[in-house]
């Protein structure tokens, strides 16, 4: 009998214990902040306002506005910007963060400067020291750069962060009316992008991708038949060597698609999975009849967790009948004589 008293008390504590099926919210929208330099803020494609000189033609916002209804974009790219300034954008990340997009380094070598000095048929005084800077930078932009990817990953450390790189401007070109620029000079400047990219390759790491914008603007450089980077025509508004409406479309966007997906991809991706059904899980009950209209239902379904409390009484009315049973049955007495 004690072995039908402990059963019945297991039975009726794994009805009372046993926990509901706990299923996380779905997420309903992507949390994107942008991070980065005019690259990233869209110089050149148009539509530029404020200080920052962030367009409606930016990568970030072209992305977002692709589904607004799932994108909350939040854009603090900025022309001009250098990694140490990335520093002011990342208060805008948290740990709700789902997606950082980030291009970043061009300006800490000051490229567009040496193309302001560097004009000619040969490289002047100037222009060699102002490329001899640049060589000076690259030699200090990659510990900048880790630190700068460290902050992020620390501001945000749930999201997917992709790092655009930039697009070589000359593809080296023989010559160039574009950007009239000795050949050595133009030669240089695709190799400083080259180095620059390697660098933010090399953050790669989980959680972090390298997105190559190289192969999409291959054939579309400043000098190209068909530019998608702006020419010296941009200079009085500092819009030289920046993509165009086109290279941000056709160039940045793309590859920034084909890298995490369209906003409903990504959203997708940020599903929580669903939850096991219980493999001792019991069948729902029927709604009870209701009499008072015939039969004809209209009463309360009674599932899920209901069903295991109604069990669970039930078991212990049974165990408390068989403790009463024992303690009350009249027992037989025995007269053995001698």
């Amino acid at each position: 009998m004690k072995s039908i008293y402990v059963a019945a008390a297991a039975v009726v504590a794994a009805a009372f214990l046993a926990p509901g099926a706990a299923t996380a919210a779905p997420v309903s929208t992507v949390d994107y902040v942008a991070l980065g330099d005019s690259y990233a803020s869209g110089l050149g494609a148009g539509g530029e306002t404020g200080t920052c000189k962030v367009s409606t033609g930016a990568y970030a916002t072209l992305w977002a506005a692709a589904a607004p209804d799932v994108v909350s974009l939040t854009q603090k790219s900025c022309a001009g910007a250098t990694t140490a300034d990335v520093a002011t954008q990342i208060g805008a990340l948290n740990d709700k963060t789902d997606l950082v997009t980030v291009t970043i380094g061009g300006n800490d070598l000051a490229l567009l400067s040496a193309v302001r000095v560097c004009t000619g048929t040969t490289p002047t005084p100037a222009c060699e020291e102002a490329l001899s800077k640049i060589r000076d930078r690259l030699a200090e932009l990659p510990g900048r750069l880790a630190g700068m990817f460290q902050a992020v990953k620390t501001a945000a450390p749930k999201a997917k962060v992709a790092v655009l790189g930039y697009p070589l401007p000359f593809e080296g070109a023989e010559t160039c009316s574009r950007v009239p620029l000795p050949k050595a000079v133009r030669d240089f400047g695709d190799l400083a992008v080259t180095s620059v990219n390697d660098m933010l390759r090399a953050q790669a790491a989980p959680g972090v991708t390298y997105v190559d914008v190289t192969r999409p603007f291959a054939g579309h450089g400043v000098c190209s038949a068909t530019p998608w980077i702006i020419g010296v025509e941009g200079l009085s508004a500092g819009t030289t060597l920046h993509p165009s409406a086109q290279g941000q479309t056709q160039g940045y966007l793309a590859a920034l698609t084909a890298a995490v997906g369209t906003p409903q991809e990504f959203l997708a991706g940020l599903q929580p999975p669903a939850s096991p059904s219980p493999s001792a899980s019991p069948a729902a009950s029927p709604s009870p009849t209701n009499l008072a209209n015939g039969g004809n239902g209209g009463g309360l379904p009674v599932t899920g967790v209901n069903v295991w409390w109604l069990v669970g009484a039930g078991l212990a009315l049974l165990l408390a009948g068989a403790i009463l049973y024992r303690t009350l049955r009249p027992r037989r007495i025995e007269v053995v004589s001698g």
